[in-house]
C-alpha cells in the first residue's frame, strides 16, 4: 500500500568532524642581556603557549604560535634576585584528512614538559614539549519519530510510546571574555620601581546560563615580586585575590541549560600605573579568555516505539541512533603527602609562594570506578629571614586515585577537572614535607542507543497467516508476556483486550487466563 510519513521532531546533536594531535619539541639557548647579573641559582620557572594562528587548508592545518618562558634567578652580586624572559616561535603543519579552508578549527594544548637549566652563569638552556589537539566540531540534526499522522478509523493501527531522557545541544559557539582588574598596593608597601616576577592564576571560574547571557564569576590570584621605586628595603612581595565577574552575550541561552564551557588564556598584559596621587602603586591586569561554548537541554522526549495493524500489516523500518542522555556528576578528594630533600635550604626559611601544576598521565576503567594516574609538579619560593636570601624547593609527587563514579564510564562523554588546594610545605634541615589536597570533579553525559523507527510500510496482510490465526482463543499468559505482545500477536487492539478481560491496567502476569476475540 505504500510508505507512511511519520510525525517527527528535530533533536540537535554535536559530533567530532575532524580531529588530530601533534607534539612539538621546542629548544633554545638564551644568553643574558649585558645589564643582567650572573646566575648563581635558578629559583623558579614558568612557560605558556600562545597560539597566534590556526589556518585550515586542503587536508591540513597550519599552526603558528610561541612558547613564552620566564626564569627567576638569584645572583651573588648586589642585585640579588632577577628574572629573564623570552619566547620560542613555532610553525607546524598538522595533517587532517578531508578538512577544507572554511572549517572553524579549535585547539587544546598543554606543556607536557619544560626544563630550564644553566649552561653557565651567562647562558640558559630551554627545552620543552608542547602537546596539541586540533579538532572541528559540527552540529547535525536527528529526526525522532513521535507519532503517526491522523488516519481513517478503518486503518486500525495500534501505537506504543516510550519516553527517553535526551540531551540535545542548543548552542555551539566560540567567544571571548575579557578580564580587566586593578590591584592597589596596601599602605605598608613601598611604591613599585619595576616588576621582577608575577604569577597570575584564575581560580574557581564558573559559568552559569541565564536569559540570553552566560554569567562568569571567579577569582584572580596574583603574586608579585618587585623592586621598590626608592631602591631601599630590598625585593618586596605583594599578593592578593581579586573577584572577577561579568557576562557574555549568548543568543538562545536559557536558565535551565547545562553548560559545557572550556576556556584558554589567549592574552595577558600587566602594566604598572599611577594612583590618584601620581605614585606607582597600581598594577593593571588585562586577560582575554577564548571560550568554547556548548549548551545542552535535558528533556524527556516521547517517541513512537512500536506499532502494529489490526487490518493491515505494518512493517516498521528501524535504524540505530546514539544520543546523549542525562548528565551525571561525581567527585572526590585525595590527600597528598611527600617528603622532599631540601639540600641547602635553611631550617628557618619561610614559604613565600608556590606554583604548581597537575599532570594527568592516564586513566582506566575498573569495576569500582575510574582509576586516575598523574603527578603534581610544585615549585616553592622560600626566604631566609636572617640573611634575606631566596631559595627554591621542587617537589614531584605522583598520585593514583580511584574515582567512584555514578554510572559514568571512561567511554562516556566526560570532562575531568583536577584542582589543587591547600598546598603547604613545612620542615627543617634536609627534609621537608609537602602536603595538599587534590580535588576531582567529573561530569559526563551517558551514552545511550535506541532503535528508532525511520519509516512505516503498510501492506495487505498475509492471507495464509491471517487464516491460521484463530478468531477466538483462550490464552494463558506466559512469563515475559506483555499486553502489547499479546495484542500484536493476535492483531487485537489493547482496548478490546482490556474490555474483554475486565482489565483496568496494561499489566498482565504469568498464569493469567485471557479471552481473545479478533
Amino acid at each position: 500500500m505504500g510508505t507512511m510519513e511519520l510525525e517527527k521532531r528535530k533533536i540537535y546533536m554535536d559530533r567530532m568532524k575532524f580531529k588530530a594531535g601533534t607534539q612539538i619539541a621546542l629548544e633554545d639557548d638564551r644568553n643574558l642581556q649585558d645589564n643582567k647579573p650572573d646566575i648563581a641559582r635558578i629559583l623558579g620557572q614558568k612557560g605558556y603557549i600562545r597560539l597566534e594562528e590556526l589556518k585550515p587548508a586542503a587536508d591540513h592545518v597550519t599552526m603558528r604560535g610561541k612558547l613564552y618562558y620566564k626564569v627567576l634567578y638569584q645572583s651573588d652580586e648586589e642585585q640579588d634576585i632577577c628574572s629573564v624572559e623570552g619566547s620560542i616561535p613555532f610553525e607546524e603543519q598538522v595533517h587532517m584528512d578531508g578538512i577544507g579552508t572554511e572549517e572553524l578549527v579549535q585547539a587544546k594544548w598543554e606543556l607536557d614538559d619544560m626544563t630550564i637549566g644553566m649552561i653557565n652563569s651567562r647562558k640558559l638552556s630551554i627545552q620543552a614539549v608542547a602537546c596539541f589537539e586540533l579538532f572541528v566540531e559540527e552540529l547535525y540534526e536527528e529526526q525522532v519519530p513521535v507519532g503517526l499522522p491522523e488516519l481513517p478509523v478503518e486503518t486500525g493501527i495500534e501505537c506504543r510510546k516510550k519516553t527517553l531522557d535526551m540531551s540535545g545541544i542548543t548552542v555551539l559557539k566560540k567567544d571571548i571574555f575579557r578580564i580587566r582588574e586593578e590591584m592597589e598596593l596596601p599602605q605598608s608597601c613601598p611604591n613599585i620601581g619595576s616588576l621582577i616576577w608575577e604569577d597570575i592564576e584564575l581560580s574557581a571560574l564558573e559559568f552559569k546560563a541565564v536569559e540570553e547571557k552566560i554569567f562568569v564569576k571567579g577569582e584572580v590570584r596574583a603574586f608579585f615580586l618587585y623592586e621598590p621605586q626608592s631602591g631601599e628595603g630590598g625585593v618586596q612581595i605583594f599578593s592578593t585575590g581579586v573577584p572577577v565577574s561579568g557576562s557574555v552575550e549568548c543568543q538562545g541561552c536559557m536558565e535551565d541549560l547545562i553548560t559545557d564551557i572550556r576556556y584558554q588564556i589567549s592574552q595577558q598584559d600587566i602594566e604598572i600605573q599611577e594612583d590618584f596621587d601620581g605614585e606607582r602603586r597600581v598594577i593593571s591586569l588585562e586577560m582575554v579568555l577564548d571560550l568554547y561554548i556548548k549548551l545542552y537541554k535535558e528533556e524527556k522526549t516521547e517517541i513512537l516505539a512500536d506499532c502494529y495493524g489490526l487490518q493491515k500489516e505494518v512493517r516498521p523500518e528501524r535504524q540505530e541512533m546514539e544520543y546523549r542522555t542525562k548528565m551525571v556528576r561525581c567527585g572526590g578528594k585525595y590527600r597528598l603527602s611527600e617528603e622532599v630533600s631540601a639540600d641547602g635550604v635553611p631550617a628557618g626559611a619561610k614559604l613565600l609562594h608556590y606554583q604548581a601544576s597537575v599532570q594527568k598521565e592516564g586513566q582506566q576503567q575498573t569495576e569500582e570506578g575510574i582509576e586516575i594516574l598523574g603527578a603534581v609538579e610544585a615549585d616553592f619560593l622560600l626566604r631566609d629571614e636572617g640573611d634575606g636570601k631566596f631559595y627554591r624547593l621542587h617537589a614531584g609527587i605522583p598520585f593514583k586515585y580511584l574515582l567512584e563514579t555514578s554510572g559514568i564510564t571512561a567511554a562516556d562523554l566526560c570532562s575531568l577537572k583536577i584542582s589543587l588546594e591547600n598546598l603547604a610545605v613545612t620542615g627543617a634541615g634536609d627534609t621537608w614535607e609537602v602536603k595538599g589536597i587534590l580535588s576531582f570533579e567529573m561530569a559526563g553525559f551517558q551514552r545511550a542507543k535506541e532503535e528508532m523507527i525511520r519509516e512505516i510500510e503498510l501492506c495487505e496482510p498475509d492471507a495464509e497467516k491471517y487464516k491460521k490465526t484463530p478468531g477466538m482463543v483462550g490464552y494463558v499468559v506466559k512469563s515475559g508476556d506483555s499486553l502489547w505482545d499479546i495484542g500484536k500477536r493476535y492483531m487485537v487492539s489493547l482496548e478490546s483486550l482490556k474490555e474483554m478481560n475486565h482489565l483496568s491496567r496494561d499489566e498482565v502476569h504469568a498464569g493469567d487466563k485471557m479471552l481473545i476475540i479478533r
